[in-house]
């Protein structure tokens, strides 16, 4: 009775091969994925700071002078629940300050982010 020896299946060399192909591929698509989320990060945040600072006129627009806010804390205190649903949160675990200029006549506020700085 004769043995019979299959030869199929993949080499060493071939499967080698392959590894290094998607070694390539995944040293190509970590950066870029890295870059998108910071990116996406980013544009997040400076939505969050313009989102406060138009619920800020709105409230000014509601018959509120805006000459008692003096942080960001009190800030959101004013404006949630009925300008703001919920407090913004910066996605890179940075902190929000404002600043308010303006005086007595017509108080405005700009927020920045201590990571993403402010939206341009």
């Amino acid at each position: 009775m004769k043995m019979f020896r299959k030869d199929e299946g993949f080499t060493l060399v071939e499967l080698m091969v392959v590894v290094l192909i998607i070694g390539i591929l995944v040293a190509i698509a970590v950066p870029i994925f890295n870059a998108a989320k910071a990116s996406a990060q980013q544009k997040t945040c400076w939505a969050n700071e313009r989102t406060v600072e138009g619920a800020y006129e709105s409230w000014q627009a509601g018959g509120n002078d805006g000459t008692s806010q003096t942080s960001f804390t009190t800030l959101l205190t004013a404006l949630t629940p009925n300008y703001i649903k919920a407090t913004p949160s910066c996605p890179a675990s940075g902190t929000y300050t404002a600043t308010f200029s303006g005086g007595t006549t017509k108080p405005t506020v700009g927020i920045s982010c201590s990571v993403h700085a402010t939206h341009p």
